[in-house]
Formats: structure tokens, sequence, C-alpha cells
């Protein structure tokens, strides 16, 4: 199955009101990328397949630091309001999704994206490379994981998987490029304590 590129204008990944009303958990998963608790399990029909003042944008007080290589989870539940006209989950309602999990593991990290804004600057998708492998039914329970991969020069790139709850199978993956935007939203190279705080969700390669 090919992917689906989705490449659009940096979009500022503001803090959404409409987390709040979606029933979920969020935690941090307890196995590697290898082990069978962090990664989804796929359908037997699917081959397998910065800079300056940081301190004012990164809040690191009583950050509680995850393990290397661990996904951030974040439990959803699929709403009547993102079916498309065939019944199933838009692909439109998958990348707010995800969005919303890239938020709430940035906040579990101490890093205030509310603060980024005040000072003028932005963080932002550029990219974002989604294949998808089976689709969401209306009121299905599921789990969005992400993990960063890699934090080079303005790049933050960023692995989601989403799975069906609670037999996790593959429903989505996709790898998306984050980049920090200053004043004049140009891209700037990473914020150094930002940096330094979400290398903890690095692959340990």
């Amino acid at each position: 199955m090919a992917f689906i590129i989705l490449q659009q204008p940096p979009s500022l990944m503001s803090a959404g009101s409409a987390v709040a009303c979606w029933p979920r958990s969020s935690h941090l998963a307890g196995a590697d990328l290898l082990g069978r608790r962090s990664r989804p399990r796929r359908r037997a029909t699917m081959s397998s397949q910065v800079h300056s003042r940081a301190s004012d944008a990164i809040c690191t007080e009583n950050v509680k630091l995850p393990r290397e290589g661990t996904f951030f989870e974040m439990e959803m539940a699929a709403r009547d309001c993102d079916l498309d006209k065939y019944g199933a989950i838009s692909t439109a309602a998958y990348a707010v999704y995800m969005e919303t999990a890239r938020q709430e593991m940035l906040a579990s990290l101490g890093v205030c994206t509310g603060s980024i804004a005040r000072a003028g600057r932005a963080l932002a998708i550029s990219e974002l490379n989604v294949k998808y492998v089976a689709p969401l039914k209306p009121g299905a329970k599921f789990v969005v994981m992400v993990r960063i991969v890699q934090i080079k020069g303005v790049r933050m790139l960023m692995e989601h998987l989403i799975a069906t709850l609670p037999d996790r199978e593959l429903v989505l993956e996709a790898m998306g490029t984050v980049v920090c935007l200053n004043k004049d939203y140009r891209p700037t190279r990473m914020f150094p304590e930002m940096a330094n705080l979400l290398n903890f969700f690095c692959h340990p390669n």
C-alpha cells in the first residue's frame, strides 16, 4: 500500500479546545519500539512493513522524563462528526487525532506551546506522510502513539501510530516533520532546552 503524502503550508500546533470533550487518557507506553505492548499488531492480511530566549518558551520544572525509545500514548474514541460519506472516519480527522496527541506529549514534557505562541514563535507541521492500513468505525476506541525519531537542525521527525482498542490492531502509521518558526514564521533551529527534553522520546539508536 503506497504512502499518501499530505503537504500543506505549516499550520500552527495550537492547543485544541476540542481535546477536553474527548473521552481519553494519556500515558507512556511501558515497552520500547520492538516490544509488543508498544507497537500495535498488523492484521494478518497486511504485509509488514530556537534559539534566543528559549527559557521564555520552555517550562522544565517538575517534569518526569520518560525512558528512551518509548511511545507517548493517548486513548480516544471516534466521533460521529468525524465520519465521511462512507460511514468511516475521514482522513482529515486522523490528522487532528495525531496533532492532539503531539500536543499532549509536549505538555507532558513541560513544553508550553502557549508560551511559545505568546513569544511570537510557533511549532508547525511542514510534512505528514500517512499510510492507511484499516478504517476506524463510528464509536470505536483507539490509541494514538507518538515518539520522536530525530531532532536535527530546524526539523523534528515524529512517528505516529494509531491502533484499535483493546486488541491493538494497526489502523494507521505516519511520519511527520515538525519545524520551529521564528517571529517572521521562518524556520529556525530547535530551542536548545526543548531539544534536550524531547531527546528522551527518541529511538535508542
